[in-house]
């Protein structure tokens, strides 16, 4: 029993001499905050310490998106770089010894610095190697060259011993004598290849026993990692590019090869366009397209076509240096109300949100995230050359995941595609605010949610896609087509607020929305529809492209109101030319005939047919006015002239026009018929603005124009359709407020 005790406080005293012990060397162990903190190497981590000491002597390096892939093989020619700089070799000039070593290769003065004293064994007399796996003989060899180790008296057996070259026998047995490298199983796998870690461990632990760094013990504490909860690690190997900027990197990510094929640079005067092109995996294609403005901000664009049924993923990385910290202000703060649900129903939705960091010095810059989306290109041919175009939309994804480690920032927007499809993704970069205040963010949070169907939120480089009405074709079967809509690729709300509130958002908006009109307009002389209306194909056998009078009307506008403002050079010249169209359609006979002098212009020119059109009140009113403002600016008679004959139409016409309820009939026909349920709001904010017009032309044809508002504003009293911002302004510029509607304030017209 006394031998019992006398054992129990022994073992109880070499306890509490090892926990002394212990306590007293974790003591001694310096802790060193780092920086450098990478995303796969925690402060768990087993070989922490030994990876960030090499990374911070600049020694061994990380990928560029914040990881190590600590268990990616290591190739030839990153040993030997890392030799180099571990030794401090002075770099070799560029000599071209080796066939897989051009003046391209990074750090090829490094490695021919660690060739030429025999580092690294090389596969031939002009082939290194360059991209070949180290393996563990050849790591072996190079560890005791480079340090010149000396064999130890220690005996060392290994089970596979016969299978190691010749060359490098002796290396392994003085690197396994020092410890360097270890057994599995008793046996050393001389082929096998070498893993960054076991480099990068091994590494550490010979320039400590040959003293060629401190022996001392560090624990590096790496801190302030933040992910978003969508991040992911990906531990495989990867291909990454840089594709431009040194102030905001930008890098291109995948496990699959990309491959550079070119660079087109296109000035807009007021924009530039830097157009990147790879190929992935190995047809698919990537483009991304940074646009940038004069004000410094720019739109990134990317977009990747998939012709084959192989699931490819790409990655766009932005990397924002010195960020002290950051927020995601999200749009679904403010849901969505979906009335309809049903089949062919808009699906799209809005933008992620308002990425914003403050740096070090005190600024903001922010970034707008859209989403991603993923669809399938749709054309249909038609016998007379006409073309339709349109895209079946397949998913709306958010793509943006982020992570910050230190003061470092990096933002990933992934696109994946499951294969014969096209993904595409959009963000707007500033180096300042996007907004004057939070409450002009909040409120075109708000906004957008409510009228997510009139609000651009896919992007792309040729234009923002909307969904088309199911009287378009192609559709496809789940009515989910999707085009480029003319009378949203102008960006009205945006220039509207912009001159409001002067955020920098709207500003971008408006520039990206010129480049695209430009985009579309494609050379020609006048905007062209590239969706074919099954309506009017189904009236007038009209098929894509054809002009539409609304369209060019309102780009014609939008060019007019702003072009100086943005600097936009020939501004004028869209308001110059329609109304020459218009002038023009007589002669063509695109016109319904009302007495000698009078008639109204169709509302459709097709370029492929010929066809005379039906004449609707918006868009006779709408022409009458670019003809008015066209006089008023240019001075041509042949303008007013052509305005006269429109509104000497309506003059005759005026009772015809109204009908028993006190609307406007939507269109008269080719057969002179009066027919159609009229647009709320539209057809009155176009009398208004011929009101105005001809108040300083012609007075004379103002009380037809007011008998016409007046009906209209008093049925839109009686149904409690309300009116628009714009009717209001309208109506009290001049003087007519009397007729405004009963009812709620729009801020778009129904």
């Amino acid at each position: 029993m006394e031998k019992l005790i006398i054992k129990l406080l022994m073992f109880t005293l070499i306890i509490v001499f090892s926990i002394a012990g212990t306590t007293a060397f974790a003591e001694n162990i310096e802790e060193k905050s780092t920086d450098i903190g990478l995303l796969d190497i925690p402060n768990t981590y087993w070989a922490k310490n030994e990876i960030y000491q090499l990374m911070e002597m600049g020694i061994i390096e990380a990928d560029r998106d914040l990881q190590f892939r600590p268990d990616v093989v290591i190739t030839k020619g990153e040993a030997a770089i890392a030799l180099a700089k571990a030794l401090k070799l002075p770099d070799i000039p560029y000599n071209p010894i080796y066939s897989d070593i051009t003046e391209e290769t990074k750090d090829a003065s490094k490695i021919l610095a660690a060739l030429e004293i025999n580092l690294i064994p090389i596969n031939s007399e002009n082939v290194f190697g360059l991209d070949e796996e180290l393996t563990r003989e050849q790591f072996a060899y190079a560890l005791v060259q480079a340090l010149k180790l000396a064999p130890t008296n220690e005996a060392i057996s290994v089970n596979d011993y016969a299978s190691i070259n010749d060359d490098f026998k002796e290396a392994v047995q003085i690197a396994l004598q020092h410890n360097l490298l270890f057994t599995i199983n008793e046996e050393f796998k001389p082929t096998d290849s070498v893993k960054r870690v076991d480099f990068a461990k091994a590494l550490h632990q010979a320039l400590v026993l040959t003293d060629k760094i401190s022996g001392e013990d560090y624990n590096y504490n790496v801190q302030n990692i933040v992910t978003s909860k969508n991040f992911s690690i990906i531990p495989s190997d990867v291909n990454l590019i840089k594709l431009s900027f040194d102030e905001h990197p930008i890098y291109i990510r995948s496990k699959d090869e990309l491959i550079y094929t070119g660079h087109e640079r296109i000035d807009n005067g007021f924009s530039r366009d830097n157009i990147y092109t790879y190929l992935v995996a190995p047809d698919a294609k990537l483009t991304v397209t940074v646009r940038s403005f004069d004000n410094g901000d720019y739109f990134l664009f990317s977009k990747l076509v998939n012709p084959n049924s192989k699931t490819v993923i790409v990655d766009i990385l932005q990397k924002e240096n010195n960020v002290v910290d950051f927020s995601l202000a999200r749009f679904d703060n403010y849901p969505i109300k979906r009335n309809d649900t049903s089949k062919g129903t808009d699906i799209t939705s809005y933008p992620t949100g308002l990425l914003s960091y403050v740096k070090d010095d005190g600024s903001v810059e922010e970034r707008m995230v859209g989403k991603a989306y993923n669809s399938k290109q749709l054309s249909l041919d038609y016998e007379d050359g006409g073309k339709s175009f349109m895209r079946s939309l397949l998913t709306e994804t958010e793509v943006l995941s982020y992570a910050k480690v230190g003061s470092t920032l990096m933002s990933v927007y992934r696109l994946q595609s499951s294969g014969n499809d096209i993904v595409d993704h959009w963000y707007v970069d500033s180096s300042n605010p996007l907004f004057q205040s939070s409450i002009n963010r909040e409120s075109w949070m708000q906004e957008t949610a409510r009228y997510f169907k009139k609000r651009n939120n896919w992007y792309t480089a040729e234009g923002p896609y909307n969904k088309m009405v199911s009287t378009t074709e192609p559709m496809p079967e789940s009515g989910l087509g999707y085009g480029r809509s003319l009378l949203l690729v102008k960006e009205d709300r945006a220039l509207t607020l912009y001159k409001k509130q002067q955020d920098r958002y709207f500003e971008d908006l408006v520039y990206n929305s010129f480049v695209n009109l430009q985009n579309f307009k494609e050379g020609k002389k006048y905007w062209q529809t590239e969706v074919t209306s099954t309506y009017l194909k189904n009236l007038y056998n009209i098929t894509a492209p054809f002009i539409d009078t609304r369209f060019n009307e309102q780009i014609a506008l939008f060019y007019y109101n702003s072009g100086e403002l943005f600097n936009i050079p020939n501004y004028k010249e869209p308001l110059r030319n329609y109304a020459d169209l218009l002038v023009s359609r007589k002669e063509e006979g695109h016109i319904i005939q009302v007495d000698k002098n009078s008639y109204y212009i169709s509302d459709y020119f097709p370029v492929n047919q010929k066809v005379t059109t039906h004449s609707s009140m918006n868009h006779v009113l709408g022409g009458m006015n670019i003809l008015l403002m066209a006089y008023l600016e240019f001075g041509d008679e042949k303008y007013l002239e052509t305005a006269r004959a429109i509104q000497t139409a309506i003059e005759r016409d005026q009772d015809k026009w109204i009908r028993d309820n006190g609307d406007i009939w939507y269109k008269i026909s080719p057969e002179y018929e009066f027919i159609g349920d009229d647009y709320k709001h539209l057809t009155l904010e176009d009398l208004i603005q011929s009101y105005k017009l001809w108040s300083q032309i012609d007075k004379t044809y103002l009380p037809t124009i007011e008998k016409l508002i007046a009906s209209k504003a008093s049925y839109l009293s009686n149904e409690n359709f309300g009116y628009t911002t714009k009717i209001y302004n309208g109506l009290n510029d001049i003087g007519l407020l009397k007729y405004l509607p009963k009812g709620p304030e729009q801020t778009d017209a129904l």
